[in-house]
């Protein structure tokens, strides 16, 4: 794929680049409307920073509560019973992902039967829109490093129910049996979901992917636990689309100088984080309350890997054209 020229504002030492992507969302019924109605909402919120997301909270029966704190809130969940069910019950596990990235599902993974008006949000929303073209920028740059001639190691972090790198190796043409997947998450509900995704594949637990359920704060910033277990210098590629913007800017540091550590010379590691100009934001934070994140600039996103000692030229950002998230393609000499 042509990446495209980028028209928007970058630090000018970075080689970044725009794409642009099919999308569920281009021919579905109601995509003008709905996107005014979110526009509308996030707008609202951003007038007013005081408003505060809603609040989830389980007693000790295991019963779960929302309770909004604003109006916006209150409207969106009122006619939206499966959006209400997501956001209480798989917020914030990788499980949440599964509706946006299969809106046309007639369930939740909880079972939880998706509704016309949750249905709309799921496929239309911006950050839906983001986590579904990001996925796309994953296939793309996967085919530069995994190739059908040799052996290759996949190394997913906070892997989730792992529906991107499977789509990838589907999508991308990739033969399932010459890559090993190593999946990790701390999720072991999640975990169990990649294990049906990945038999569904046609691929092997314990032959050609292996499941690992740990704690990235414990085993890739506050130790080098997982570099030790997984072997130095011989992975092609390490993607973490998901979990990068979860961590400060001294733990994303800390991240990324373990992980470089795993990948063999001529191997990437692949990242997203959201930009702090992706639009809706207020609405998928403040609105439907995402858990708190560090949404960044390309200039802060440049300083981190200027801080794990990563050179400008190992870098090349790709931003669709929704404009939700920015995915970096790190290289290793």
């Amino acid at each position: 794929m042509h990446w495209q020229p980028f028209r928007g504002t970058a630090p000018s030492t970075m080689t970044i680049h725009s794409a642009s992507f099919p999308d569920v969302s281009d021919s579905w019924p109601m995509k003008d409307e709905v996107t005014r109605e979110l526009n509308a909402v996030d707008k609202a919120l951003k007038a007013d920073p005081q408003l505060m997301p809603p609040m989830v909270k389980k007693d000790a029966s295991g019963d779960v509560t929302l309770t909004c704190q604003h109006s916006w809130s209150e409207q969106a969940f009122a006619t939206r019973p499966a959006v209400v069910a997501w956001r209480t019950r798989l917020v914030p596990t990788a499980l949440a992902l599964y509706a946006i990235q299969n809106p046309l599902d007639e369930h939740l993974p909880d079972g939880t039967r998706m509704d016309s008006n949750s249905r709309q949000w799921f496929i239309h929303a911006n950050d839906a829109i983001g986590i579904r073209s990001r996925a796309r920028v994953l296939a793309v740059l996967a085919e530069n490093y995994l190739r059908n001639d040799i052996d290759n190691v996949w190394v997913s972090l906070a892997s989730g129910a792992a529906i991107p790198v499977l789509e990838a190796l589907r999508n991308a043409h990739l033969d399932g049996q010459k890559v090993h997947l190593t999946l990790v998450d701390y999720d072991p509900v999640s975990l169990q979901w990649a294990k049906k995704m990945v038999v569904a594949e046609g691929l092997k637990i314990g032959e050609q992917v292996t499941i690992l359920e740990r704690n990235l704060i414990h085993a890739l910033i506050r130790s080098d636990a997982l570099v030790q277990e997984l072997g130095e210098g011989h992975v092609e590629l390490v993607d973490a689309l998901g979990i990068f913007e979860y961590f400060n800017d001294t733990d994303a540091v800390t991240f990324l100088k373990h992980v470089l550590r795993l990948i063999k010379p001529g191997g990437a590691i692949v990242v997203s984080n959201m930009l702090t100009s992706s639009p809706q934001i207020d609405f998928a934070l403040r609105c439907i309350g995402w858990t708190p994140i560090f949404p960044r600039t390309l200039q802060q996103l440049q300083d981190i890997h200027l801080a794990a000692g990563i050179a400008v030229e190992n870098v090349t950002v790709i931003v669709p054209k929704d404009g939700v998230y920015a995915v970096m393609e790190i290289r290793v000499g």
